[in-house]
């Protein structure tokens, strides 16, 4: 059977340059998809059902949100793009997003907030075919780099390179768009960035080429929430309830994942038939385990990391300006037993 084509995915990175607030507000005073029930809320998700997803379908299949006296329907965005654009407008409650599209927002006064991290490191990675003999930094010097049009992608490059002893100018970057697996596998460049090692390098595989992954986090670039959950400032002032208990069902659907990896892959195929199962099975077998660092609890945001990240960021022009990290993150509303866990493993690395 041929399977629909799903929607391009946006990599881990990209800016909000065209979303003014001004759009926001049209947005918002249009109406339209968001509910006027607190107990009834909108998630939208960053990109069609894949791994990434598994804890929150876990979440409704389980029933954890029915306990929390929620109902919420989960969609697909149109455009992954608009994502923030829908929550900042409250047209959609909730939203799956990625920390540097919401540090992006604050620096534009686009008032969005971090409610909580699914995956608490990053995805984006360099890829290159195992024929290419890369599987280091050091040997990205002189080669061909795509990337997909944004900062980011220029920025962890540059980055990488130095921490090697390279020059960023010994490598020649050209921006592929999202056609990142394309001008990977026609040779039209040697290495990709902007690809998750989760994802793409396991659907190369499937496509039959090997490949070399370099993880950002591993050579240079400083770790960041690679997913997390967002709000709007509005919503979570108002309905902090509620926002309360949606955090908690979805930490509690990402622990069931992590205790029962195959109820995650029934979940996911349920909630996306169209998904290859084998693909599915390689992908959350990455996945499922970065629901939670082993030295934190699941969904927490480390408020320092977030801070080294901005100073990395306004650094290498990723972002325009300095923005405090309180004002668009917060782990108040995970569950008193997260908050408790990590306290007591941050007292006990400190003593």
């Amino acid at each position: 059977m041929e399977r629909r084509q799903p929607p391009v995915k946006a990599p881990g990175f990209r800016n909000l340059l065209a979303a003014p607030l001004l759009a926001l507000l049209l947005l918002a005073a249009c109406g339209g998809d968001g509910s006027s029930s607190p107990g009834e809320v909108t998630l939208t998700l960053d990109w069609y059902p894949n791994a990434d997803h598994a804890g929150i379908y876990l979440a409704r299949e389980r029933g954890y949100f029915d306990e929390a006296n929620l109902r919420v329907r989960i969609r697909q965005p149109s455009d992954p793009a608009s994502v923030l654009q829908l929550v900042a407008a409250e047209r959609s409650e909730f939203g799956i997003s990625y920390e540097n599209e919401v540090l992006n927002a604050a620096a534009r006064d686009i008032p969005v907030l971090s409610v909580m991290a699914i995956m608490q490191h990053p995805l984006n990675s360099i890829i290159a075919l195992k024929k290419s003999g890369i599987d280091s930094p050091e040997e990205l010097a002189g080669r061909r780099v795509g990337y997909a049009g944004q900062t980011f992608g220029t920025a962890a490059i540059d980055t990488v390179l130095r921490k090697a002893g390279k020059e960023p100018s010994s490598v020649e970057k050209i921006n592929v768009g999202y056609d990142l697996r394309p001008a990977l596998t026609s040779g039209r460049v040697d290495a990709v960035v902007d690809a998750y090692w989760n994802i793409e390098a396991v659907e190369l595989a499937q496509e039959g080429f090997e490949t070399n992954v370099i993880r950002l986090d591993e050579v240079g670039v400083p770790n960041y929430n690679e997913l997390v959950v967002v709000t709007s400032r509005s919503f979570a002032e108002e309905n902090p309830e509620v926002v309360r208990r949606f955090v908690r069902a979805l930490v509690r659907g990402h622990r069931y994942a992590l205790e029962h990896p195959r109820a995650a892959r029934e979940a996911l195929l349920e909630a996306n038939p169209e998904l290859d199962p084998e693909t599915v099975e390689k992908t959350l077998e990455l996945t499922v385990p970065m629901f939670r660092d082993p030295g934190e609890a699941v969904g927490y945001q480390d408020p320092e990391e977030w801070r080294r990240y901005v100073r990395w960021a306004v650094k290498n022009r990723v972002l325009p300006h300095r923005v405090e990290v309180e004002e668009v993150m917060t782990n108040r509303y995970l569950p008193e037993e997260a908050r408790r866990e990590m306290k007591d493993q941050q007292a006990e690395r400190a003593g």
